[in-house]
């Protein structure tokens, strides 16, 4: 629970218990009576599929589930060296909850729009038009969305339910109230209704989009490192383009760079190698920003700023590399 719980914190069918799951009853009955009842080109594998893929949805994250707790247990690559606690356990039990609201939105999506029903399996240009439509817009919105829920007044009443568990499992990442999943879920949704509306949607799109967040939101709270660093060493570069449980400055410096490519319009189209552009870049950090940034240095330890941030950064006594992002 947030500190100061808002409006619509608590799912509409918190009071029904472990008897929730009778609110997809009707959609699931009626599906599978389409199947039975209606003739070959009547049946739409796209009703059809919804409460499979539901299903899928669960043990997809049931599986990162006893993978994360089995990693915990054993202790290999934590990157919160501590165990899980009972109240937390209790506290995350209901992350199914986002599962149930997603097929609800799913059956009341089928019947209101018309470009949702007999979808093909495939379409190039469909899953082309996901992809990029995540890279950019919604990657965009939510990097401010989330930093929206940062402020003191989203945070105490929403946001911080989520940060509650310091010992981070899979399903934290959906651990969030009713409201704020609805955001998410508005924001989320872009790809798939723009596929929609432009009749280029396909089962594979829709339903691999999900998958891939659900993908992602569970290896990026799993608590154990299962990327291996040799890649990095390989490829440096990669640390900028991929996620990773360990990887939140990173993740930070990925989106600063998909924002500065669509708002900065010499960002596009920029050539390998430019000999005035290396120099330039070189005397401006010698010049100016070294300048800029040891009067900045210099500012932050005036009392009145050091106090409130920068003691933060001097609190490690014996240093590590990563002590200049802390």
């Amino acid at each position: 629970m947030a500190s100061k719980p808002g409006i619509l914190t608590d799912w509409p069918w918190k009071s029904l218990g472990s008897f929730k799951y009778v609110i997809l009853a009707p959609w699931v009955v009626h599906s599978i009576y389409s199947l039975i009842i209606k003739d070959g080109k009547e049946r739409d594998p796209v009703y059809v599929l919804f409460f499979p893929f539901l299903l899928w949805r669960t043990l997809h994250n049931q599986i990162w589930i006893s993978l994360s707790r089995y990693r915990t247990a054993k202790g290999n690559n934590r990157i919160v060296d501590k165990s899980i606690e009972f109240e937390q356990v209790d506290r995350e039990s209901n992350w199914d909850d986002q599962i149930l609201l997603n097929g609800i939105l799913f059956y009341v999506g089928y019947m209101i729009l018309p470009g949702a029903a007999h979808m093909p399996i495939w379409r190039t240009d469909g899953v082309l038009l996901t992809i990029l439509l995540h890279m950019g817009p919604v990657e965009f919105l939510y990097y401010w969305l989330h930093r929206a829920l940062h402020h003191h007044y989203l945070y105490s009443r929403y946001h911080s339910h989520h940060h509650s568990s310091i010992v981070t499992e899979p399903i934290t990442s959906v651990i969030h109230p009713f409201a704020e999943h609805l955001a998410y879920f508005i924001l989320f949704s872009i790809p798939l209704l723009a596929g929609i509306f432009m009749r280029k949607s396909s089962i594979a799109a829709v339903f691999g989009y999900i998958s891939y967040i659900d993908f992602m939101n569970n290896m990026g709270h799993c608590n154990f490192e299962l990327i291996p660093k040799m890649l990095f060493s390989i490829f440096p570069p990669l640390k900028y383009l991929m996620y990773t449980p360990s990887v939140d400055q990173i993740l930070l410096n990925r989106i600063l760079f998909y924002v500065g490519y669509m708002i900065l319009p010499g960002a596009a189209h920029m050539p390998l190698w430019r000999t005035d552009g290396v120099l330039l870049t070189i005397l401006l950090h010698m010049g100016p920003v070294e300048f800029l940034y040891y009067w900045l240095h210099r500012a932050l330890h005036h009392h009145y700023l050091y106090s409130r941030y920068h003691s933060h950064h001097h609190s490690s006594i014996v240093t590590e590399p990563i002590t200049c992002m802390n």
